[in-house]
């Protein structure tokens, strides 16, 4: 699929279409990632990142906040010119899009979050996020499971006992813990979701923008703003 996007090419670094923004698709909240601040500004680690790489392009760029099931086939059609925002690198998806180098890690276990005494993942309906490593996990092994648009509302069918599990990306997310204790949750069952990193995305074979993504990367790791923005988010 040709790439559509606004900068299909780059010279030197410089956007072509100079006059059009670089449009950055990413799904927020998924702290510390990227989440809404107070006035609802798109803040959070992957913005930070993605800012400075606009700054050192000289790029005009425009963020979208959508569902996270979005961000993928948006990048595939041109909605998107890269997509950013804690997605994880598997061999499913660069099938799909192209993929900048790793520039964060996540943890591969997950948990499965339920009342006590919820049944096993096997025998349990289970509540995800579309379009998430976690909605790929439950289909490969075969489960029970209802995919629901937002994480919120997979929280809240748990919490409203429509279904017997949910899981996702909740073990270490300090945001979530007073609605984890609210509603009498626990971490029930580990599983691991391996990944070969965070990373952002672009349409498959736009390698001029796949390679100044990864320019400015290498940039970054050299010049040690990568550690710090680390630092400062996890």
């Amino acid at each position: 699929m040709p790439c559509a996007g606004t900068i299909a090419s780059l010279v030197a670094g410089v956007v072509l279409a100079a006059s059009e923004p670089v449009v950055i698709g990413t799904e927020a909240p998924f702290p510390a990632y990227t989440y809404l601040a107070e006035d609802g500004t798109i803040t959070g680690h992957d913005r930070d990142l993605m800012d400075d790489i606009c700054s050192r392009q000289h790029w005009r760029c425009e963020w979208q906040n959508v569902h996270f099931d979005e961000l993928i086939p948006g990048v595939m059609s041109g909605r998107f010119d890269i997509i950013i925002g804690g997605i994880a690198v598997t061999p499913e998806r660069r099938d799909l899009v192209d993929f900048t180098r790793a520039f964060s890690n996540s943890s591969p276990e997950e948990w499965f979050v339920g009342h006590p005494g919820a049944p096993k993942p096997d025998q349990a309906l289970i509540a995800v996020q579309s379009g998430t490593v976690h909605e790929a996990h439950l289909k490969e092994t075969g489960f029970t499971f209802r995919s629901y648009a937002t994480e919120t509302q997979v929280l809240d069918a748990l919490a409203l006992g429509t279904v017997d599990l949910a899981l996702g990306p909740f073990y270490t997310r300090e945001d979530l813990a007073p609605f984890i204790d609210a509603n009498d949750l626990d971490f029930l069952y580990p599983v691991m979701i391996p990944d070969d990193g965070i990373a952002m995305a672009v349409c498959r074979g736009n390698t001029d923008l796949l390679d100044s993504l990864n320019a400015a990367l290498d940039a970054m790791q050299t010049d040690g703003t990568l550690a710090a923005l680390e630092d400062r988010w996890f």
